[in-house]
C-alpha cells in the first residue's frame, strides 16, 4: 500500500509588467509525493480559467501580442493523490508610449530663455 499527500506548491508564479509583443516566462515549482504533473492556465476579465499549456513544465512563456489589458495565470499541480493551484500572478500588457504633443520650434537670440513642451500618452510613462 502506498499513501500519497497531494503536491505542495513551493514557488508560486509573480505578476508581471510587459509591452505589447514582449515576451514573459512565468515559473512555478512544487514538491510532492509519486508522479508530479504540472498544467498552466489563463483568466481574462471577466472570463473563466482555460488550459494554454498541459506541456509539463515548471515555467510558461508567451508573447504578449494579446490585447492590452491584464491577464491572470496559475499553475496546476497533480499527483496521484489530488491537485493544487498556485496563487494567480497578474500580467499587465500595456501599449508603447507614443508623442501626443511635439515640441514647437522656435527662434531665439542669444541671451533669451525658452520652453519647449513635449507630451507623451499610452504605456507606462515615466
Amino acid at each position: 500500500l502506498t499513501i500519497y499527500g497531494r503536491p505542495v506548491i513551493t514557488d508560486h508564479p509573480t505578476s508581471r509588467d510587459v509591452p505589447v509583443g514582449g515576451n514573459v516566462t512565468l515559473r512555478c515549482r512544487a514538491s510532492g509525493d509519486g508522479t508530479i504533473v504540472y498544467s498552466w492556465e489563463r483568466r481574462s476579465s471577466g472570463s473563466s480559467w482555460t488550459t494554454v499549456s498541459n506541456d509539463n513544465t515548471t515555467s510558461y512563456t508567451t508573447d504578449t501580442s494579446l490585447a492590452i489589458g491584464q491577464y491572470m495565470y496559475r499553475c496546476r499541480v497533480r499527483n496521484e493523490a489530488g491537485s493544487v493551484v498556485s496563487n494567480s500572478a497578474t500580467v499587465n500588457v500595456y501599449g508603447r508610449p507614443s508623442i501626443k504633443t511635439h515640441p514647437m520650434s522656435h527662434l531665439i537670440t542669444v541671451g533669451m530663455s525658452v520652453t519647449l513642451n513635449c507630451e507623451g500618452t499610452g504605456g507606462r510613462l515615466i
